[in-house]
């Protein structure tokens, strides 16, 4: 038999494993290679300090002393002109009352307020968020949380300098930089490939969604929306809901240049993770922007890829075998290109992937998200949406 010669199978199974070689390899270069490739494109203006519009910065606390311990003071020492800081704590503990109060010693644009514990009927998040942006005094806001904290004291300047005449939202990223141990490095690559995904679509003028870790908009636009109004019923995904109903490629910007990144407090459990990223994928149904879809799309091409080219090295090893090289060709090819630009894209975003490590990262978070999807599906309603007793 000619190695020339194939079988009706063996060019369909060809056929077949290119077209989804084209599919997922258009991914990456179109999406995932965005940020990296406008990595210098969208660096923001630099700013006099004469021209810094005084700036609020909303933290949301949940009762933790050590992490205000932690990373309040790189919040209260950035180096810009006029600005605030309001810290809203989900708690009224002790330990943090008497923390935050010794930093007001010190800090005297540092405000605090607490919600009560009994709160029902609505997400403690939502509530601190509007409570905080009611204090704000200022039109400009960002927002981060008590467990992050700016990789650059010069943060505030670096996101506010995004804003021009139009821009009404900012999108930033946090980083998680932690590698110690199996289970940091498959959250990191988790945090990495979502961050890329929501940048990626707002550079494209879609953006559907934000990290409410590190992000900025304008105290009217807030209002003029009705704040969380709609999604009230909504227990979690404040954050990321708001910027999915508001945003639009007129009046939003990213920022992720090395001065604007915050890094997130380290996860020591991955149920932790798993539970906040469940949350997300279960409440994305309600988004109004449906752009996520399309990297539902790409999960579904990645796994039929991988049937296409173990079918086709099974069927070539018994055929002809010039069919499991074409395979493993594509196969190799979609990964050094992949590779290439995530581990690129992570030393960007403050995050180092080795090339060694990423094939088996990038086959666990896939099989992480798989396994995401199917316990997203079985999830109780009431798990995040309020039911109202009557």
């Amino acid at each position: 038999m000619s190695l020339l010669q194939f079988s009706h199978l063996e060019l369909g199974l060809a056929g077949l494993t290119a077209l989804l070689f084209l599919i997922v390899l258009l991914y990456c270069l179109v999406l995932y290679r965005r940020p990296w490739k406008c990595r210098t494109q969208y660096e923001p203006v630099k700013q006099d300090s004469s021209s810094c519009p005084p700036v609020s910065v909303v933290v949301y606390a949940q009762d933790n002393e050590e992490n205000l311990e932690q990373h309040l003071p790189a919040l209260l020492n950035q180096n810009y002109p006029e600005f605030e800081v309001i810290v809203v704590n989900d708690g009224i503990s002790e330990a943090c009352s008497n923390r935050l109060s010794l930093f007001k010693r010190d800090y005297p644009y540092l405000y605090y307020t607490f919600i009560p514990k009994d709160a029902r009927y609505i997400s403690k998040k939502k509530l601190a968020l509007t409570l905080g942006i009611k204090a704000a005094r200022h039109q400009v806001i960002l927002f981060t949380e008590a467990d992050c904290e700016p990789l650059s004291e010069n943060w505030i300047r670096t996101m506010v300098a995004s804003y021009r005449q139009k821009t009404e939202i900012v999108l930033g990223y946090a980083a998680y930089p932690y590698q110690k141990g199996w289970i940091n490095q498959l959250i990191a690559y988790d945090n990495l490939k979502s961050g890329l995904q929501y940048l990626s679509a707002a550079l494209l003028g879609n953006p559907f969604s934000g990290s409410g870790k590190n992000l900025s908009y304008t105290k009217d636009l807030f209002f003029k929306n009705k704040g969380f109004y709609n999604q009230l019923y909504l227990k979690i995904g404040e954050d990321n809901q708001f910027v999915n109903e508001v945003a639009t490629s007129q009046n939003t910007l990213v920022n992720y240049s090395p001065e604007a990144l915050v890094k997130k407090g380290e996860y020591f459990r991955l149920k932790k993770w798993s539970q906040e990223r469940i949350g997300s994928i279960s409440t994305r149904s309600h988004s109004k922007n449906h752009f996520y879809r399309l990297f539902l799309f790409e999960n579904l091409c990645y796994w039929l890829f991988w049937l296409a080219v173990i079918t086709s090295v099974i069927v070539g090893c018994a055929g002809n075998f010039l069919l499991s090289v074409y395979a493993g060709f594509l196969f190799i090819c979609y990964y050094v290109v992949k590779g290439y630009y995530f581990i690129q894209s992570s030393r960007m975003l403050a995050q180092r992937i080795s090339f060694i490590n990423f094939f088996p990262l990038d086959v666990a978070e896939n099989v992480y998200n798989l396994y995401l999807d199917i316990v997203s599906c079985f999830r109780k309603k009431q798990n995040y949406v309020f039911l109202i007793e009557k």
